[in-house]
């Protein structure tokens, strides 16, 4: 029960790591600030390394973001903290991207656990679904990559902690929505075929 709680407010910390960079250089120095996250992100790798292969961007998210981190560490400044999102959204992309072209996606490995027989048209909408997050991750990353290099710390910690989660939401949302209209219709479609067939 102890680890489960510890997961979930590492996990909480790092959700409002932009939150926690912009408040933590108010009372730290980046030098300071650096190992605490480090700390954060190699405690939350171990507390989860059970369940590493059931979420394959975890390790590449955790070291590219860590490395960021490092730059500041070393740095003693802040550019590697405001690349930290870049990084994560590169690894998410890298681990999407790869799953489309060496399948099973991310997604279908998530749709097998409620469904391991998935008909054809599920997985063939499955593999649009993850062309659509890979671009989602390359517009965001991009967005996080600007704010990071021309704009205030303010604007960085409002669009990487605050827009891209309601973006990314929104989009969850928007594609749940067109999933059940795609089942809707896939049903249609079988009902007729079943006729025929009896």
């Amino acid at each position: 029960m102890l680890k489960k709680v510890v997961t979930v407010l590492l996990g909480l910390c790092l959700l409002l790591y932009p939150f926690a960079v912009y408040l933590g250089l108010n009372y730290v120095s980046p030098f300071w600030l650096a190992l605490g996250l480090l700390t954060l992100l190699l405690s939350r790798l171990v507390m989860l390394r059970g369940v590493l292969n059931k979420m394959p961007w975890l390790l590449p998210a955790t070291a590219l973001g860590g490395l960021a981190i490092v730059t500041s560490l070393f740095t003693d400044s802040v550019i590697g903290f405001k690349l930290y999102p870049l990084m994560v959204n590169f690894a998410m992309l890298a681990v999407f991207a790869y799953s489309y072209l060496k399948p099973p996606t991310v997604i279908e490995t998530f749709a097998r656990l409620q469904d391991p027989n998935l008909p054809d048209h599920a997985l063939s909408y499955i593999r649009k679904v993850t062309l659509v997050w890979c671009g989602f991750f390359i517009i965001n990353a991009s967005i996080s990559l600007y704010t990071a290099l021309y704009s205030s710390f303010k604007v960085w910690t409002l669009y990487n902690g605050f827009i891209a989660y309601i973006l990314i939401g929104s989009l969850a949302g928007i594609e749940f929505i067109v999933r059940l209209f795609v089942q809707r219709r896939a049903a249609q479609l079988e009902k007729p075929a079943e006729r025929k067939c009896k």
